[in-house]
């Protein structure tokens, strides 16, 4: 199956997501419709977002955590638990910013919510860590109009590409890091590449 052949498997995947509640990390969360699901690499994700977070709380008082793309909000609501983590999530699709805030709730955590693409709404200032599950996949193979389909397709990494110059440029406190999850075998990425670079971290072979 060629990568345009598996970008539209994912499509009509999507179209078909489930809600209602689930078991994440040991706990229930809310997955609304629409919402993508926070399976596949998100539960891993999560858990390095935390030792990341941990590791700089060795050296400082607080961190302050954005979520970019959150969708249920599921990996930016786990680390807020910890009580000197400031989070902030923001995504485009109004039903995803609805559910960031829903989880946080439930789960009796403070989050900052903005709906908006990129940084468009989200607050002055930098951040420690920055973190965002990309959409895998850079082909369009029609039928992604729907906002929803932003979760997975950002043909030729336009997003990506504007997220990393905003991130770079003016985003990211001193001695910050950027944690990107991606897939090797949706994701293109060169093969065998590092995925550690200074403050520069993806997650591969998910």
């Amino acid at each position: 199956m060629n990568k345009l052949e598996l970008a539209s498997a994912a499509r009509d995947y999507m179209q078909h997501e489930s809600f209602g509640t689930f078991n994440f990390r040991g706990q229930e969360i809310v997955i609304l419709p629409t919402v993508f699901m926070p399976d596949s690499n998100t539960p891993l994700l999560s858990e390095l977002v935390e030792q990341l977070v941990a590791e700089h709380l060795h050296t400082h008082k607080t961190c302050r955590v954005y979520e970019m793309g959150a969708g249920s909000g599921a990996a930016i609501v786990a680390v807020a638990r910890h009580p000197q983590v400031e989070a902030f999530a923001s995504d485009i699709a109004p039903m995803a910013v609805l559910n960031i805030r829903a989880n946080a709730l439930w789960w009796k955590v403070n989050v900052q919510v903005f709906e908006g693409s990129l940084y468009d709404q989200s607050p002055e200032g930098q951040f420690d860590l920055i973190f965002w599950n990309i959409p895998f996949f850079r082909e369009d193979p029609g039928g992604i109009e729907e906002i929803k389909f932003r979760a997975g397709f950002d043909p030729e990494y336009r997003y990506l590409r504007a997220f990393l110059a905003a991130t770079q440029a003016e985003r990211l406190a001193p001695g910050g890091k950027v944690l990107l999850a991606v897939d090797e075998d949706m994701c293109d990425r060169p093969p065998h590449s590092p995925t550690h670079r200074g403050k520069w971290l993806s997650m591969a072979g998910l």
